[in-house]
């Protein structure tokens, strides 16, 4: 699969650099030297050129791909690029349709998270916003803060990747099997990156060392604390309804608070920008006891304190600054906020900013990476993950169709050293009840079976011919 990558800043490079691991013929095209300097430590074709011109996005061959992404920092060029790009494969008397993929900032672009109607008048087929994407992860990771990532697999399933500390004495020298006897309700590993070491998929006769970063698959978002807890971290309690302190009226500030007042939490937000703060204040969820809006410096301790900082459970900060909000965050740790969350743009920075007490970081180019890759890899209905802190490993969810040739044989056929399946969510065909069951070698699959695996990037594209049924 020929795939052609228009951007090669983090998100570009991000992606090419995933789709290069499981063997994809990959080319990046941009105009930035820097960009196209860094990009060539990449396994990948580079083209210096512009891709809103015909000439260059025929120079890197999108003519002959199946997938174009658009990656800039400009939604005006991505989409220009995605139109022009589909043309030109048109053009070409091409039967297959190009798969269109843009990367857009601005959420008012698009009505939904489908990104529809922006389909309908322009030549990107599949819109990924993180803004629309990052609320519900910030939300999930900040009840399992002091988490690497927390990362959903569908049906409340999840990958919590956690570090283990030395004080973890329930797991440090154990091995995986050892451990599930030793703490009772333990979720399975099914990656690990050790210090100084290649992450890999372990098996259960696999000793944990400390500070290891672990990735656990779990069910329901009740199981963060026990395993932080087995791994050595001590969580705060985090209530039903917990009361949030957001700093920045931004858009993204704006949601946030409207997703946890629909949550039913106290929200206050502080905005230096009083034009931000008029727009939060005018908008049709802001008619609420539960909302209190304020205009003032997010870092003067006066005004933080006269707001009662520390009677708030959770602060987040929404700024358009990387720095501004990891500043703003470490402020409120020092004033006594037991949780924070950021939203950051650099996905380097989100896991320094991690380190900040109980806290948990998104970052936009993260999350919109993953995203792109979903959408590459939509041939099979489900999620999909990499596992950006313990590289080379992928998460991800598949549904066993009518007909599909793994139906009626055992796990293990399915797996047979290229993959890990971790739950199996199952519909009873005579009774309707759901149920997800932990996946065992020998049970066998059924129809509409909904698995969740992982899998090396190396071998995903042999996963998706067995879960394509191709």
């Amino acid at each position: 699969m020929r795939i052609v990558i228009g951007g090669a800043g983090e998100v570009g490079r991000g992606v090419a650099k995933a789709l290069r691991s499981e063997g994809r013929d990959v080319v990046l095209i941009d105009t930035d030297p820097v960009s196209i300097k860094e990009a060539q430590a990449l396994d990948v074709l580079v083209v210096q050129g512009d891709a809103t011109l015909r000439e260059d996005l025929m120079e890197a061959e999108v003519q002959n791909a199946e997938v174009y992404i658009a990656a800039t920092q400009r939604d005006e060029i991505n989409m220009i690029s995605c139109a022009l790009a589909r043309d030109i494969v048109l053009q070409a008397g091409k039967k297959t349709e190009l798969m269109t993929i843009a990367r857009i900032h601005d959420a008012s672009l698009i009505s939904d998270e489908k990104g529809e109607d922006l389909t309908r008048w322009s030549g990107v087929q599949h819109a990924v916003c993180s803004d629309l994407l990052v609320i519900e992860d910030l939300k999930v990771g900040l009840q399992g803060a002091s988490m690497v990532e927390v990362l959903p697999l569908g049906q409340d399933a999840w990958v919590s990747i956690v570090e283990v500390l030395s004080s973890a004495d329930n797991l440090i020298g154990s091995t995986l099997q050892e451990s599930q006897d030793n703490v009772d309700g333990l979720p399975r590993i099914f990656g690990i990156k050790e210090p100084g070491k290649k992450s890999y998929i372990p098996n259960p006769n696999t000793v944990i060392v400390p500070n290891s970063l672990v990735a656990f698959a779990t069910i329901g978002k009740h199981t963060f604390r026990r395993i932080l807890l087995a791994a050595g971290h001590q969580p705060p309690d985090y209530p039903d309804h917990p009361r949030i302190m957001i700093f920045g009226a931004t858009r993204l500030g704006r949601q946030i608070a409207k997703s946890y007042l629909e949550d039913g939490c106290r929200v206050t937000v502080i905005s230096e920008n009083l034009e931000q703060a008029n727009e939060l204040a005018g908008s049709d969820f802001a008619n609420t006891d539960f909302l209190d809006s304020i205009h003032g410096n997010p870092l003067d301790p006066d005004l933080l304190h006269e707001l009662d900082v520390d009677d708030h459970h959770i602060a987040i900060s929404a700024l358009s600054d990387d720095h501004a909000n990891m500043a703003v965050a470490l402020h409120a740790t020092e004033l006594g906020v037991p949780i924070v969350g950021m939203v950051l743009d650099d996905g380097q920075m989100a896991q320094i900013a991690r380190r900040i007490g109980h806290s948990f970081a998104v970052s936009r180019r993260r999350v919109s990476i993953n995203y792109i890759l979903r959408h590459v890899h939509s041939k099979v209905e489900g999620n999909y993950h990499l596992l950006s802190s313990i590289p080379d490993i992928v998460g991800m969810s598949a549904l066993l169709n009518p007909e599909h040739r793994m139906i009626g044989k055992q796990v293990k056929v399915l797996e047979n050293k290229l993959c890990r399946v971790a739950f199996i969510h199952r519909t009873s065909q005579s009774s309707g009840t759901e149920s997800m069951l932990r996946a065992s070698g020998d049970q066998i699959l059924k129809e509409g079976d909904r698995l969740m695996l992982f899998a090396k990037v190396e071998d995903i594209e042999d996963v998706e011919k067995r879960l394509t049924g191709s």
